[in-house]
């Protein structure tokens, strides 16, 4: 037995179950010799419900009140997340980070399961921001907010980076990449900070349009990738910033990763042909 093991049968011997696991200790302790923590802790946990069920209530209680989230931008512009969920919610989370990443990894995804974990926790947040369920925040339903010069759109010498809320300054490609399928106000400046026009938001891919482009592609065309028509982001293959056509010929549904990866880490899509109906 290890550590792990003599840890989880001192807790199950306290003071107010001494009596049972005395009469129970021989069986406790043939499961740890036979079982790892992991399992050993589920057996422990099902022998206190049994002997001590108001125990078992309090320890419950006593998980859920320690439960916390922490979540902070960095000095590099990350976002570093610490915290612990009590069981149930702990569950809920962990079945719906599976739900977002069935099957486990595609084949020639490098990614590490710790990546795949939080590529899946962000869809789960871009998701539930599509919905448009949550509560209007100044007047407008919360969304993924980016403040970018056209000059950095067009890639344009000495151009700003984009800035995004609430994390901080953004490269230009990535403005690029979250300008693709997005909703866009124009706002005409005069010098770095006086507004002078708004212009309404507008889609940069209609609805109709967008309802084309999945019934044609069906999700992410990146080769190999099955991904479906909801995790997928409309790509335009020449940007619209560039004077490329929001039209069909010039669209092309990628998943979050894929349309990262042709716009940040240099990827190409090369004679994309048009699946069948």
């Amino acid at each position: 037995m290890g550590y792990g093991h003599v840890r989880l049968l001192a807790g199950a011997g306290a003071e107010e179950r001494r009596e049972a696991f005395a009469r129970d200790e021989e069986v406790l302790v043939d499961a740890a010799r036979q079982l790892d923590p992991g399992r050993l802790r589920a057996v422990v946990a099902h022998w206190r419900h049994a002997v001590d069920p108001e125990g078992a209530l309090d320890d419950a209680n006593a998980c859920h009140a320690r439960r916390r989230l922490h979540a902070s931008v960095t000095y590099e512009g990350m976002v570093a997340l610490d915290g612990e969920l009590d069981p149930e919610g702990g569950a809920t989370l962990l079945t719906a980070l599976d739900a977002v990443q069935p099957g486990g990894p595609q084949a020639g995804d490098g990614r590490t399961p710790a990546q795949r974990r939080a590529d899946a926790l962000v869809e789960l947040a871009r998701r539930a921001l599509d919905t448009g369920e949550f509560p209007d925040h100044g007047g407008e339903r919360p969304h993924l907010t980016v403040r970018v010069d056209l000059a950095t759109l067009r890639r344009q010498p000495a151009s700003p980076a984009g800035e995004l809320e609430p994390t901080g300054p953004v490269c230009a490609e990535t403005a690029r990449r979250l300008a693709c399928d997005a909703g866009v106000s124009r706002v005409v400046t005069a010098g770095d900070s006086q507004p002078l026009d708004v212009g309404r938001r507008t889609r940069v891919v209609p609805p109709a349009m967008r309802r084309a482009l999945v019934w044609r592609d069906r999700g992410c065309r990146f080769s190999g990738c099955d991904r479906p028509p909801a995790w997928s982001d409309a790509h335009h293959l020449v940007h619209w910033a560039d004077g490329g056509a929001t039209s069909l010929d010039n669209l092309v549904l990628l998943c979050r990763r894929h349309h990262r990866a042709i716009h940040e880490t240099g990827h190409r899509l090369r004679g994309v042909p048009v699946r069948p109906p």
